[in-house]
């Protein structure tokens, strides 16, 4: 039998004392967290383009160029935010089906953004 020894990194305080068995739970959480930052980052984004959109269409000054191209610009949003809420259903779906759900025991889901450097 061989033994492993512990990791020890100082500098990531959440991996002392972990063994190289407990690195798939390591590594879900690290995915989980990736995808909960994505989803976030891509929420953010498309409230930016809908606030752009809205700024343009009312600065058109009734040019229909304009006001095509911000209503283009809005149409992309909100496709996108479709997008992003149907991947993130997608996900979902997936990690229920491979046991690993998301949601928690009071039916609510919960969504956590990770943190590798914890305060000691």
């Amino acid at each position: 039998m061989i033994l492993q020894s512990p990791i020890f990194n100082p500098a990531i305080p959440a991996l002392v004392d972990k063994t190289p068995a407990d690195i798939p739970g390591l590594f879900g959480k690290l995915f989980s967290g990736i995808i909960g930052i994505m989803l976030f980052g891509a929420t953010i984004w498309v409230l930016f383009q809908l606030i752009l959109g809205g700024i343009s269409w009312m600065s058109s000054g009734g040019d229909k160029g304009k006001m095509e191209e911000a209503r283009h610009r809005l149409t992309n949003a909100v496709t996108g935010l479709f997008i992003v809420f149907a991947s993130w259903s997608i996900y979902v779906i997936i990690l229920n089906f491979l046991g690993l759900s998301p949601i928690g025991l009071d039916g609510r889901i919960e969504l956590h953004l990770p943190s590798l450097f914890t305060e000691p």
